[in-house]
């Protein structure tokens, strides 16, 4: 016997594995309805931190940042009125 002749042994249970390609791939019958939903919600930011409703990068910053950025942002928008 060889190197690589034998089949380790699973780390994950096989109905985890399922689960989870289930998850990553979806169902084939939900396919078309994920891509209109995903042309909807393109640009809008689901982190809740963006006070525009459209992506502006913010979801990576830490709260002390956040905060900081928001701050600047609403002195901004003051200025512009």
């Amino acid at each position: 016997m060889s190197k690589g002749d034998w089949q380790r042994k699973a780390q994950v249970p096989m109905s985890q594995v399922d689960n989870n390609w289930d998850t990553i791939f979806g169902k084939k019958d939900n396919d078309m309805q994920v891509r209109v939903s995903v042309a909807e919600e393109f640009g809008r930011c689901g982190c809740g931190r963006s006070p525009t409703g459209k992506c502006m990068g913010w979801h990576g910053l830490t709260e002390t940042q956040y905060k900081e950025s928001l701050a600047a942002y609403t002195l901004k928008e003051n200025e512009a009125k």
